[in-house]
């Protein structure tokens, strides 16, 4: 069965996706896991980068891991972190990064007044559409000043450009970051339809997308970002399919011989959402994933960037949940 876009959140379903994960993991690795995250949390605000500097970016995958596994956090202190990137000339992707943090920061803060534990939380959650609404405009409260400035990247095919500002064409990747995000903050249909169709212009002849208007073939991260956003785009399924590897793995490109995490990820959540069967997957994949899995209880990326963080643990264990 194929499922709409109209009926999926895409991120609410990356949280439940994340749920099962970890009810799939065994305790000691998930406590393994549980204190890598953990070692990634900077003391002065948010998780580390791969420098072991506090990080925006990557902070938004770490207060999601944070959400999913039950890390305590003091979200009054996170707050007053994310303030500091409010004055800052922050680029489109940054921007985003801060509404989404503080989106999660909202979602933590009431999971810890509740005393829930994630599993039961955010499944009530997901049923009550007040939550969610109250939260949403917590968070557009709070961003408003950043969320004007998200506007100004706004293209003349009515989609997002993650580059420049005014330009005449959209690009997939803000196109899906942009997608999400109004989503979660529950903007106008319309405004989530326009986005969508910005999108037609950007599919390739093949039914990839790519990250630059004059790129000849596609990429697995962004394909998979297109498919999210037309799932009856069936070259787009077509295509992703074929980066597939024989170890499970799926190549980010076609000149691409290694494979990695963060392409396998997206990959895998794009056809699970497309109505493909996972079970075709299941065994190959998950012996990828596990390839990827460090003894410090964080992921790498692939073997060519063997250094773990919170992004490709993120990464691991959504593809764990959407094979489960």
């Amino acid at each position: 069965m194929t499922l709409s876009n109209k009926s999926v959140n895409c991120n609410q379903f990356i949280l439940e996706s994340l749920l099962k994960a970890k009810e799939a993991l065994s305790e000691d690795a998930k406590n393994h896991i549980v204190s890598f995250v953990r070692s990634q949390k900077c003391e002065s605000g948010g998780f580390i980068d791969k420098a072991g500097k506090s990080d925006l970016y990557y902070s938004v995958f770490g207060y999601t891991l944070a959400l999913i596994l039950d890390l305590k956090l003091n979200t009054a202190d996170e707050k007053k972190y994310l303030k500091q990137f409010e004055k800052q000339n922050l680029d489109f992707v940054h921007s985003v990064c801060l509404v989404r943090a503080f989106y999660l920061l909202h979602l933590i803060d009431l999971k810890q007044k509740t005393g829930f534990k994630s599993t039961k939380y955010l499944r009530i959650g997901f049923a009550k559409d007040l939550i969610i609404g109250k939260l949403a405009k917590k968070t557009m409260n709070d961003c408003s000043e950043v969320l004007w400035e998200i506007e100004s990247y706004i293209s003349k095919d009515e989609g997002y450009n993650h580059n420049a500002k005014g330009e005449e064409q959209s690009t997939v990747y803000a196109n899906y970051l942009m997608w999400t995000l109004y989503q979660d903050l529950q903007i106008e249909e319309d405004t989530i339809e326009e986005i969508q169709n910005a999108n037609q212009s950007l599919i390739l002849n093949n039914g990839s997308y790519a990250n630059e208007s004059n790129s000849s073939d596609g990429v697995t991260s962004a394909t998979a970002a297109g498919l999210i956003m037309n799932l009856d785009h069936g070259k787009s399924k077509d295509w992703l399919l074929q980066m597939r590897s024989r170890r499970g793995g799926f190549m980010a490109a076609k000149d691409v011989l290694v494979s990695d995490l963060l392409s396998t990820a997206t990959a895998l959540l794009a056809l699970k959402l497309s109505g493909e069967n996972m079970d075709l997957f299941a065994e190959n994949s998950l012996n990828f994933i596990n390839l990827h899995w460090d003894e410090s209880g964080g992921f790498f990326g692939s073997i060519a960037d063997m250094s773990c963080d919170v992004e490709y643990t993120y990464y691991a264990l959504l593809a764990l949940g959407v094979l489960s």
